[in-house]
């Protein structure tokens, strides 16, 4: 069983009513978008707004719905302060069934869950500050003895003994957690708070 998660742990999000926007998962933006499945906990930026539904023909664009792409590292243009411009794919769904075009709602094990390719789904801001959880599978490999950071690749942490010290997101390991479902033990989940670092002086 793959051990993909997210979870807002300690967060002032319930006073920041733009922290968590709707949007579609893939590669690209507009004409050139290609839907994909995401995985929850996958670390995202945006790519554009998405085109209001059956005004498409008239350029119309939704107010607050994107486009989102796998995060290529911690670093996005225009957002050096707390608001990192980095977001997470936080599920709020149940468990669907796909075959082609047909889904099918199963509503059993909603942790964890990935977002089907084209659909619209809730993706969360990291501020800087902030606690999240994720799974293991949320790693490029399961964080080490001495390695209490971590740094964003292609959408996902990389754990590491160094902080970055170029003016990028990168979170610091906390801890981890047992997560249940219910009655049962899922696995481990890694406590994370969001930090960027301070660019040398050129």
């Amino acid at each position: 069983m793959a051990n993909y998660m997210f979870e807002v742990t300690v967060s002032n999000s319930v006073r920041n009513q733009t922290q968590n926007v709707p949007g579609k998962f893939g590669t690209g933006t507009g004409g050139s978008f290609n839907p994909l499945v995401c995985q929850a906990g996958t670390l995202c930026v945006q790519n554009g707004l998405i085109p209001s539904e059956g005004y498409e023909a008239f350029n119309i664009l939704n107010g607050n719905t994107w486009y989102f792409n796998a995060a290529a590292s911690g670093k996005v243009v225009g957002q050096p302060g707390d608001h990192t411009g980095i977001y997470a794919f936080n599920n709020y769904d149940i468990n669907k069934a796909v075959s082609g075009d047909n889904q099918w709602n199963l509503g059993a094990n909603t942790l964890g869950l990935s977002l089907p390719a084209g659909n619209r789904g809730d993706f969360c801001e990291l501020i800087v500050g902030e606690q999240y959880t994720w799974g293991k599978d949320n790693f490029t490999a399961v964080p080490t003895e001495g390695q209490i950071y971590a740094t964003i690749a292609n959408g996902q942490w990389t754990p590491t003994q160094t902080a970055p010290t170029d003016g990028s997101v990168y979170a610091e390991i906390l801890r981890t957690k047992p997560i249940t479902e219910g009655t049962t033990f899922w696995g481990d989940g890694y406590v994370l708070v969001i930090r960027r670092s301070v660019a040398a002086a050129q």
